[in-house]
């Protein structure tokens, strides 16, 4: 039997100690002789971390989900206003970002600086805060952009020329004129209802330019 020659000057912890120190110590012998290097850091380019700190993303809410807490950050929402979009996403949904114009208070200038801050969906419009737009900017080259004015006046549908009808969401030229058309063979129409008349028009149509929309 071999016999042990620190149990007189070791603890029997003591010796499990020494004994994992001289594995660690021979394994890293043995590492060093195989020729394993540990990984080194990648190093950072300080240029880059600067240039990635100073771009600011701005944040874009979803009105679609947007708690209340998250719509008073925006620009012109207090707590009451966030309210009314929540009240008002309760009882119509939103199909785009343009359909906040219909909730009580909002306006095209609030509406014009709220936008960089939501996320854009539907047939959501730019705002551009000119007070008149060239005619040629309802072809389909507009790029989905226009006036304040366009956006907000009133389009009575026994009466609007072309252009004005594009300026409705989701009307472009074809229908358009299909609406004059149908006024044209059939009559004023006596209902902002009768538009779904219109081949091609339907109720998501007429309900996010109802707020514009008259017959009289």
């Amino acid at each position: 039997m071999i016999s042990n020659p620190l149990r007189n000057l070791l603890t029997e912890n003591e010796q499990k100690i020494l004994l994992f120190l001289g594995a660690v110590i021979l394994l890293g012998c043995t590492l060093d002789y195989l020729g394993w290097t540990p990984l080194a850091a990648t190093g950072v380019d300080p240029d880059s971390l600067r240039q990635a700190v100073k771009t600011d993303v701005p944040l874009q809410l979803d009105i679609r989900i947007a708690t209340k807490e998250e719509l008073v950050t925006l620009p012109g929402i207090g707590e009451k206003r966030a309210s009314d979009i929540i009240s008002y996403r309760t009882a119509n949904g939103f199909s785009s970002v343009n359909q906040i114009l219909n909730v009580k208070g909002i306006g095209a200038k609030t509406y014009a600086k709220l936008l960089p801050s939501l996320l854009a969906f539907g047939d959501t419009i730019n705002l551009e805060m000119d007070s008149a737009v060239p005619a040629k900017a309802h072809n389909k080259e507009k790029n989905n952009s226009t006036s304040i004015n366009e956006l907000t006046t009133p389009v009575n549908l026994n009466t609007a020329s072309l252009t004005e009808l594009c300026t409705l969401l989701g009307i472009g030229e074809v229908k358009a004129q299909a609406i004059i058309d149908w006024r044209t063979e059939n009559g004023d129409f006596t209902t902002i209802e009768d538009i779904m008349k219109v081949k091609g028009i339907g109720q998501k149509t007429l309900e996010k330019n109802r707020s514009r929309l008259t017959v009289k």
